[in-house]
Parts: structure tokens; sequence; C-alpha cells
């Protein structure tokens, strides 16, 4: 490739990261609107929504606001300074991350939450964001895609994200306090998906029993991150924290 080319594409980069904001600006109008319509029934009259299927309706806002925001995340890291090497062990990784959501056959005991935070505190937010939207954009091709995929989407990438900040606020943390915020992510990262649940039941189920049925679910899923954070959190530490170093060394005449 030219060093022209080369230009180019580092200038296209940059100008669609500096785009970052807008997708993300849709979604929060899109769920003002949707919150004020909902203060507001008559509203939806008014605009020519007298019958809308009032769930069907909240889950496309739902869908809509979350895609647009895991959009703007993609959008800012395409304009990050990643090398090639680091880009190809985001994609290792990501592939890790969605490669054990089918090999594990005990529900919500996965270690996808546990490696994308991982991922995130040793390489850093932008990394973490981008593991934690590919996981299950790569294993639901075969769980099923659906409008819990950008969900999921969203609420893994905000866990890589935070085991990123976590390590710029605070520097290096004990594995014992790791393994009590990923224990945390259990219910962080469930209770969202049951609120989505309670959606898609066309508001003919009440939301609490849901919130409470998925309880068991996330207490699982907390349990798992605990068990794979103490047993296994040191050592992948360790070994990222290797593999980053080395393709991050600058050689100096």
């Amino acid at each position: 490739m030219s060093s022209v080319n080369v230009l180019h594409e580092t200038r296209a980069r940059r100008f669609i990261s500096r785009l970052w904001f807008l997708p993300a600006v849709i979604s929060a109008a899109i769920i003002a609107v949707s919150v004020a319509l909902s203060f507001s029934p008559t509203s939806l009259s008014i605009i020519g929504m007298r019958r809308v299927n009032i769930a069907l309706y909240y889950s496309v806002i739902s869908f809509a606001a979350s895609g647009l925001f895991v959009l703007s995340i993609i959008f800012h890291y395409e304009g990050s300074s990643s090398g090639t090497k680091e880009i190809a062990i985001v994609g290792t990784l990501a592939a890790l991350s969605a490669a054990s959501r089918l090999v594990i056959p005990i529900p919500n005991f996965k270690p996808c939450t546990f490696l994308i935070v991982i991922s995130g505190y040793v390489f850093g937010p932008e990394a973490g964001v981008m593991i934690g939207v590919l996981t299950p954009a790569i294993s639901n091709m075969f769980l099923g895609q659906g409008p819990w995929t950008v969900w999921q989407m969203l609420m893994w990438s905000v866990a890589g994200w935070s085991g990123g900040a976590i390590r710029k606020r605070f520097g290096n943390v004990s594995i014992e306090t790791l393994s009590a915020y990923n224990f945390a992510w259990g219910f962080i990262f469930g209770m969202p998906l049951d609120f989505f649940t309670w959606l898609s039941y066309n508001g003919e189920a009440p939301l609490i029993p849901i919130m409470v049925a998925g309880i068991p679910f996330n207490i699982v899923d907390a349990v798992g991150n605990l068990i794979f954070t103490i047993l296994l959190g040191s050592y992948t530490i360790k070994i990222l924290e290797r593999y980053r170093d080395r393709f991050r060394v600058k050689y100096t005449d």
C-alpha cells in the first residue's frame, strides 16, 4: 500500500472516529422521545399511532437506541491507534469468548464476562469494548440472533470498558478486587436482559416476577465469574500482559 493510500485511510478513520457522538446523540434523543410519549399516551394518537402495540414499540425503541449506542462505540474505536498485532489479539480473544458460550453446556456459567473485563483491564477500554461487542455478535450466529443481541453487545461492551477504566483509575488491583467486581457483573449484566425479557412479553406479564425469576440465572452468572477470576485471573493477566508488552515495544536508534 502506498503512502498516499495509507494517508487517505488514516484520514478516513479519523473522520469516522470524530462522528462517534452522532449515533450516541440520536440514541439519547430516541430514548427521551419515547419516555416523553410514555408519560403522554395521547401523543401517540396525535402522531397517528392509535393502535400501537406498546410492548413491540418499546422493543423496537430499545433495539434502535442500543444499536446506535454500540455503533457510536465502534466509530470511536475506529480512530484509535491500534496496531495490527493488537487488532489480532482483540479478534482472537473475541473468538475465544464467543466459543466459550458454545462449548460450556451449563446455562449462564460462562467465562465471557471474565474474559471481557480482564481484556479491558490489560489492553485498555477500547479493546475491552470491541471484545464485548464481538462476543455476542459471533456466538449468536450459532445460538440465535435477535433483539437481545444488541442488549448483550451493549452490556458486555460496558463491561470491557469498565475493566480498562479500573486499571486507568486505580492502577493494578488485587485479584480479590477483580473477583468481587466480576461477581457483581453477573447482576449488572443480567438485570437489563431480564428487563428486555419483560418488554418481549407484550406488556401482558408483570415486571417484578420476571425480574425475580431471573435472579437464579444471575446468581449462576455471578458465581461463575467469581470462580473463573479466582482460578484463572492472575494467570490470564500475566499471559496477556506478556503479549501486550511484546507488541508495544518501541525500538530507537
